[in-house]
C-alpha cells in the first residue's frame, strides 16, 4: 500500500511538472503586444515598397519640386507626361479610331510607369526644394519658422487622411499616400511640441483605420502621454479659446481615437475607459455632437442604463449628415436597446468610425472646405483634382479589354508577345531588362 502511494504521489509530481513546462513552452508562443506591433510595421513597409499607387504620387510631387531643376530625372518627366497624356482623351470612348488612340496611350503610360518605378528606388523628392517655395508668392515666409521637409509631409498626411476617412467608396488609394507621407513625417528638435505629438496621433489614426491595431495603440499611447506631459502654454488659443481649451480638445481626441483602436484589438473594458475620459473633456468644453452621443450610447449600455443609451441613438438618427440608410440602422439600434439588448452592433465594426470621421468631416463644411482651410483654396483644388484624375486613369486603364489593347498597342504589344504573352508582367520583364542594359557600367 506504502509503494502504491508513493508511485500515484510520483505520478501526479510528473503530472504537474509536465503540466508546468506545457504551460511555459504555451506561454513562450505568445507574442507580446510590442511584437505583434512590430510584425505590422514590418508589413506596412512592404506595402510601401509594392505600391503600384506611390509611383505616379511620388512622381508628381517630385516633378513638380524639381521644375527647371537640371538635377530632374527624365524617366519621371516622362511619366508625368505620359499621365498628361490621358487629360486629352474622353471619359468615354466613341469610336474605334478613339477606342485604339485611348489603347496606344495606357499602353505608353505604362512602359513610362515602370521605368519611373525603377527610377524612385534611387531617387527622392526631398532632393529638391519645398512644395511651399513652389506654391507660395516670390517672398512669402514660411508658415512656421521651423518649418522643413518633414513638416510638409506632416501637413500633407493630415489633408490626405482626412480624405481617407471621406472617401467611401475606395477609389482614391489614400491610404498608401498617407502612409507614405508619415514614414517621411520625422521629428526633429526644432519641430514645436504639439507638432511632434500630431505626427504620432496622425500616425495612430492612420493605422487604426487600416486594421494595423497594435501599431496603432503604440502610436496612440505614446501620443496621449507627451499630451499629458506638456503644460497647457505649449498650446495655441484657438477661436478665442483658452491653452488650456485647446489641450482638452487634443486630449479628448486622443482618448477617442484610441478607444476606438481598443475595440478593433476586441479589449472593450479599456476602450470605455478611453470614451469615458474622452467625453468628460468634451462635456468640460460644451461640446455637443454626432461623437458624443455615440459615446455615451456607448458607455450608457456598457453601464447598463439602456433608455438613455437609446435616448442619445435618437438624437444620433436625427443628424442632418448621415444618409438615409445609415440614420435607419441607428434608429433600429435604439429600438433594440429599448428592449433591453446587450450591445451596440453598428458601432463593434471598423466602418463606425468611418461613418462618426464623415459625419465630423461634413459638420465641418466638408473635405473641401477642410483642406480650403489647411492649404488655401487653390492649394486645395491642386491637391483633390489630381487623386480623382489619377483614379480616372485607374479605371479606364483596367476597362480596356484585350481586344482593344490589341487594337492599339501596335509595335509595343508585339514585342510584349515576344516575350510569351503574358499581358503586363511580360511588358514588365522586358522593360526591367531594357532599363538594365540601357544603364552604364
Amino acid at each position: 500500500m506504502k509503494d502504491s502511494a508513493c508511485a500515484r504521489r510520483g505520478l501526479r509530481h510528473r503530472i504537474a511538472a509536465l503540466v508546468l513546462v506545457g504551460l511555459t513552452a504555451c506561454g513562450g508562443c505568445q507574442k507580446t503586444d510590442a511584437e505583434r506591433a512590430a510584425k505590422e510595421r514590418a508589413e506596412i513597409d512592404e506595402r510601401l515598397r509594392d505600391s503600384v499607387a506611390l509611383v505616379p504620387y511620388r512622381a508628381l510631387k517630385l516633378t513638380v519640386r524639381a521644375e527647371d531643376d537640371p538635377r530632374a530625372p527624365e524617366e519621371v518627366a516622362q511619366l508625368w507626361k505620359a499621365l498628361a497624356e490621358t487629360r486629352a482623351l474622353p471619359d468615354k470612348p466613341l469610336n474605334d479610331e478613339v477606342t485604339r488612340a485611348a489603347a496606344r496611350t495606357y499602353l505608353d503610360l505604362g512602359i513610362a510607369f515602370y521605368k519611373a518605378r525603377k527610377t524612385l528606388q534611387t531617387r527622392d523628392e526631398d532632393e529638391f526644394p519645398l512644395l511651399w517655395t513652389r506654391w507660395a508668392a516670390p517672398g512669402a515666409p514660411m508658415p512656421l519658422s521651423s518649418y522643413d521637409a518633414g513638416q510638409e509631409h506632416a501637413f500633407l498626411a493630415a489633408a490626405l487622411l482626412a480624405l481617407d476617412a471621406a472617401e467611401k467608396s475606395d477609389r482614391i488609394p489614400a491610404t498608401e499616400l498617407v502612409f507614405y507621407e508619415l514614414s517621411r513625417a520625422t521629428p526633429s528638435p526644432t519641430w514645436p511640441a504639439p507638432l511632434r505629438a500630431a505626427v504620432q496621433a496622425s500616425r495612430g489614426a492612420a493605422f487604426c483605420q487600416a486594421g494595423y491595431h497594435y501599431a496603432a495603440e503604440e502610436e496612440l499611447t505614446a501620443f496621449i502621454t507627451e499630451t499629458e506631459r506638456f503644460p497647457p502654454q505649449a498650446f495655441p488659443a484657438i477661436q478665442q479659446g483658452t491653452p488650456e481649451q485647446s489641450r482638452e480638445v487634443v486630449l479628448a481626441a486622443g482618448h477617442f481615437l484610441r478607444a476606438w483602436n481598443r475595440m478593433g484589438l476586441k479589449r472593450e473594458r479599456a476602450a470605455e475607459d478611453d470614451i469615458e475620459q474622452g467625453l468628460r473633456s468634451l462635456q468640460t468644453l460644451g461640446v455637443e455632437n454626432e461623437l458624443t452621443w455615440w459615446g455615451w450610447a456607448f458607455i450608457h449600455t456598457r453601464r447598463g442604463r439602456y433608455e438613455e443609451a437609446a435616448a442619445s441613438l435618437d438624437k444620433l438618427a436625427a443628424s442632418p449628415y448621415l444618409e438615409e440608410a445609415e440614420r435607419r440602422e441607428v434608429h433600429d439600434n435604439a429600438e433594440t436597446l429599448r428592449k433591453h439588448g446587450d450591445s451596440l452592433p453598428l458601432f463593434q465594426q471598423t466602418r463606425a468610425t468611418l461613418l462618426l470621421g464623415r459625419t465630423l468631416l461634413a459638420r465641418a463644411g466638408g473635405l473641401e472646405h477642410v483642406l480650403t482651410v489647411l492649404v488655401g483654396p487653390q492649394r486645395a483644388k491642386e491637391l483633390y483634382a489630381p487623386l480623382v484624375w489619377m483614379d480616372r486613369v485607374r479605371q479606364r486603364t483596367a476597362s480596356l479589354s484585350p481586344e482593344q489593347v490589341a487594337q492599339g498597342a501596335g509595335e509595343t504589344l508585339d514585342r510584349a508577345r515576344e516575350a510569351g504573352n503574358r499581358g503586363w508582367k511580360a511588358l514588365q520583364e522586358r522593360l526591367d531588362k531594357s532599363t538594365a542594359q540601357d544603364s552604364p557600367p
